[in-house]
Order: structure tokens, then sequence, then C-alpha cells
């Protein structure tokens, strides 16, 4: 991925204000309305105002970064490593080093939370995200005539941030759908001084990918390219990981950004993904069948995947595509 194109791409705070992606991600059938339309104008003209120091909390603060002395809550090692496990999912966490994922995760906190208790309101200032550790919570906003469902938060998927990176009100509620939920919530201070110019930086990196990804060319609304950004995320293997293997049903469709991937059948090789934006676990995804060949990493190498339950909210537009691509990719090995 070229770094020049990424510091040149589109800016988040920016493209983020022109829609109404707000704190939940938006769910396949949620609906424009000119009501909606007002709303994001207000909340542009006054996101507008405070731009300058979203950037310099995340460029221009980091000497302060340098003599930051996060919070530590002491947790039991299976805690930790739990936490670290539920931050590999989400991009936000994705850019840190060993060092500042430590820091991350003793700040930390432990919250429990039950069934139809909220965890944020739509209104309220908003000083800490969270990460789902346990349970399901439900999204909802209210665009002045009751409140419309955006999405289901799972494990590993977190929430709030945009209210940080924005030093506004919380735009959306959020409700535990299951009997109880743990989460694990982050404070501003650290989030500000050392996740939010990772997160930035990574969700650059992702819109660019979107918006230049031929798989996407017949998407023509930026926005739909842009949403697709919190589906996307990251994992690294090892030269010689079996990523996925024949006869497995996959969860993800993998996406190759670095490195190289050996494609097999019955343990022979038969040819590999070298180019970013190749792409792979579309059969089980797309056409629901087991997958006909095994994939393998041959270097270290890292990969951008979207889960099998975001396909219907991201990828599902373009699905004809997606078949006349695996008789492409595949036909002649089947």
């Amino acid at each position: 991925m070229n770094p020049q194109k990424v510091r040149n791409g589109p800016n988040f705070m920016q493209q983020l204000n022109k829609k109404k992606h707000v704190d939940c991600a938006l769910s396949s059938n949620s609906d424009s309305s000119d009501d909606e339309v007002d709303e994001i104008v207000a909340i542009k003209k006054d996101v507008q105002k405070q731009r300058f120091s979203v950037s310099a909390e995340a460029y221009g603060q980091f000497n302060k970064k340098e003599n930051f002395k996060a919070k530590f809550i002491p947790k039991s090692k299976e805690q930790s490593e739990r936490i670290k496990q539920r931050m590999q999912a989400g991009f936000m966490f994705s850019a840190l080093n060993e060092k500042e994922i430590e820091i991350v995760v003793g700040a930390m906190e432990e919250k429990i939370f039950h069934k139809a208790e909220y965890v944020i309101k739509q209104g309220e200032e908003g000083n800490v995200l969270y990460v789902v550790d346990t349970g399901e919570l439900d999204c909802f906003k209210n665009y002045g005539k009751g409140d419309v469902f955006l999405k289901t938060y799972y494990p590993g998927e977190s929430f709030g941030e945009l209210a940080l990176l924005f030093q506004s009100p919380r735009a959306a509620s959020i409700i535990v759908k299951s009997d109880k939920a743990i989460l694990w919530q982050l404070d501003r201070e650290t989030f500000n001084l050392i996740v939010k110019e990772a997160s930035i930086k990574k969700r650059q990196q992702f819109e660019t990918f979107l918006e230049n990804w031929d798989l996407l060319k017949e998407i023509k609304d930026p926005y739909d390219k842009l949403k697709m950004s919190d589906a996307l995320f990251e994992k690294q293997y090892k030269k010689g990981d079996v990523i996925l293997q024949q006869g497995q049903k996959s969860q993800e469709i993998f996406i190759l950004e670095q490195g190289r991937v050996s494609v097999n059948k019955d343990n022979q090789k038969l040819f590999e993904l070298i180019k970013l934006g190749e792409y792979f676990g579309d059969q089980s995804i797309v056409a629901g069948t087991i997958e006909s060949f095994s994939y393998v990493a041959e270097d270290d190498m890292k990969l951008m995947y979207i889960p099998k339950k975001s396909y219907s909210s991201t990828l599902k537009e373009i699905e004809s595509t997606l078949m006349k691509n695996i008789q492409n990719k595949y036909g002649k090995y089947l």
C-alpha cells in the first residue's frame, strides 16, 4: 500500500461528517431521510469548529504522549489476555505497538451491565469508549420520530469512540440485549494520547484501499465504500500458517494486504495470490459451499478481512460480480 496515498487520502473526520455515521456503525436496513440530513448538517457545522482541535489532539500532543502516565487497574493474567484478544478484533487497536497495547490494557476498567440497561444514552457527554467482552448490545438512534435500530454489537467490537474524537455528545444509545454484558471501559485521556492517532491512520488506510479497490468499482456512492471501513479488520500470519483449510467453511472473506498466499488443492500448489486486493474465502460466504482449496501464507504477511456477519451490509450488493469471479478464478480447478 502506497504510504503517500494514505497520507493524502480522504480525511476520516471530514468524510464522517458527510453522512449519518455516528456512535454506531450503520446497519444495512437504515434509511436516510430529510430529518437526518438536517441533523447531519447541524452536526457538521458544530464539528467543523472542532476539526483543528481533533487534529491537534491526535498529532500536536506528541510531547504530552511522551510524558503521559496512564492510570493502571490491576487485572489477572487471564483478564489481560482476554482484553488483548478482544482488541485484536478491532481496527482501532491494530496499529498499536506492544508497549502501547500494555498501556491500554492496564488502563481498561471492567464494567458489568444487565439486560435492558443503558450503557450510553443519546445526548449525554461521552468520556469513555467500550470494548465488548461478553454479551450483545443493541444500538438505537432517535431522529425525532422515535428510536431507529442501527445494529447489534458483539464480543470484540467497540463503540463510543466518535464522541471522543469529536468531543461531542453521544449521537446514539446503546442498550444491553443479552442477560448480561461485560465491557472494558477506556478513559478519554488514554484514548486521546495512545489510541487516537493510530486509529485515524488505520482508518485512513482502509478508506484509501476501499476507494481504489477494483472489486468495488461498480459501487458509485463513495459513502457505500466508506462505511465498509467499519467492517474491515486485519490479521497477521507467519510463513507456513494455514489460513483456510480445504473442506472448511470460512467465516471471513480475506483480502491480501502484504505478502503472498499459495492456493492448494489436495496438497498440491496451484497458484499464488500476490496482488493487493486479491481475496479468498468467498466460496463459503457468497456461494454457501465449503472451500475447495487451502490457503497458506508464503511469507510473514498481513491480511484484511470482512467477517461473514458483515457481508450483507457490505459486499452483498455486488454479489453477482462475486459469483462470476468465483467461476473465473477457480472454474478450471473445480
